[in-house]
């Protein structure tokens, strides 16, 4: 495990192997773990928050950039590691050991179209996972309503799908009372990927990720 700071967060960074050596370790544990994939807007909204800096840095035990370039905003060359992180390969590795394992799952979005998405992604993957519930923000629910519902058929992990700040109050909100072994934080822009598994990009992603190293850079200064 590697440690690095971008925007004056501090970023633990786990191999692929490392992750999910340690996600298996988690899934013995009788409190939820976190897993939370990392993008530039999640970092850029965090920075202006200490408490949402804390809850990536203290609350979250493993953290994933969801894409390479936050590597490049943090000075990092590892070309082994870019392709891990490009062709989402700790999502994989963690699909395939739930699968072969017959752990159930739960699935949590912000609205229909986030559910059918992300069910297709986590099917490209792997087709043959135990879906126990679902809940998208259609059905106006509570965290505590999601929580409940949860609770009620104790899956091993759960999958929820939440853009920005989101994600990390969904964290702050419900890790202390749901029962499940982990929780998997995804952003939106992972839902549409590859075959080869990668995030697709368009123009204005790649525009955006150079003005990301650029703020990050001055930040540093």
């Amino acid at each position: 495990m590697k440690t690095y700071e971008v925007l004056g967060i501090n970023i633990k960074d786990y191999s692929v192997r490392e992750a999910l050596h340690k996600t298996r370790e988690y899934l013995s544990y009788n409190v939820p773990s976190v897993v939370f994939f990392l993008t530039k807007d999640v970092l850029l909204s965090a920075s202006d928050s200490d408490e949402h800096k804390r809850i990536i840095e203290e609350d979250a035990e493993i953290t994933m950039p969801a894409t390479s370039d936050i590597f490049k905003a943090a000075d990092i060359t590892d070309k082994g590691r870019e392709r891990e992180i490009d062709r989402n390969l700790y999502l994989k590795g963690l699909l395939r050991m739930l699968s072969k394992e017959h752990r159930r799952i739960y699935l949590v979005t912000q609205n229909p179209g986030q559910m059918t998405e992300l069910k297709s992604l986590l099917g490209a993957f792997e087709n043959v996972l135990q879906i126990a519930g679902t809940y998208d923000g259609s059905e106006h629910g509570s965290t505590e309503d999601i929580t409940n519902d949860i609770n009620t058929v104790t899956p091993y992990v759960v999958f929820a799908v939440y853009s920005g700040n989101e994600g990390i109050d969904f964290i702050s909100s419900v890790k202390k009372y749901m029962n499940t072994r982990l929780i998997v934080v995804l952003q939106p822009e992972m839902l549409n990927v590859k075959e080869d598994g990668s995030v697709k990009s368009g123009l204005m992603t790649k525009l955006s990720g150079r003005l990301f190293t650029r703020i990050a850079g001055k930040y540093k200064q």
